[in-house]
């Protein structure tokens, strides 16, 4: 059970990543081209911030604390991943990209114009780029410090079948 949560975890991440990898493509595309899908932007995002704000829900009430229960010695370790102020730098990128994409937005549907060349688009690009890579960091900080636990639990589920 404890590979298959590891695995989903690791989908997950991966899942993460290449969202954010892409909204990073598609922005800078935008930036480049005579009219930009801001709309079409800012809903990935959102949906991009609804699955993160799941995901987190479950590794902080499912995940982690399985990890401890699992393996107590490793609660210093697991509690490091979920100090809250770890999360106030991704969510401070996530407001800023998600305001910077409100504004493009209204700009965009008061008729405004395009905004391709704009220095808010530019912002956007640089946000998702700075998000990106904490998120990325954030991610591998995780699977470092919780990963091994979950191997070990696999490790023991496997030595312990083997056994009988």
């Amino acid at each position: 059970q404890q590979d298959r949560l590891a695995s989903f975890w690791l989908a997950q991440h991966a899942k993460m990543k290449s969202e954010l990898s892409s909204l990073l493509e598609l922005a800078t595309a935008a930036a480049d081209v005579e009219a930009i899908g801001v709309a079409e932007l800012q809903r990935r995002f959102q949906d991009y911030m609804h699955f993160l704000h799941e995901h987190e829900q479950v590794e902080d009430q499912m995940l982690f604390p399985l990890v401890k229960t699992l393996f107590p010695q490793s609660a210093p370790a697991v509690d490091s991943v979920m100090d809250p102020q770890r999360h106030k730098g991704v969510d401070a990128l996530n407001a800023r990209v998600g305001r910077l994409l409100e504004q493009l937005h209204d700009r965009h549907s008061a008729g405004h114009g395009i905004v391709h060349d704009s220095d808010d688009m530019r912002k956007v690009v640089e946000s998702l780029d700075r998000l990106n890579d904490y998120m990325v960091a954030h991610i591998r900080y995780e699977e470092e410090v919780a990963m091994p636990w979950l191997v070990s639990a696999r490790e023991q589920h496997t030595h312990a079948v083997g056994s009988t």
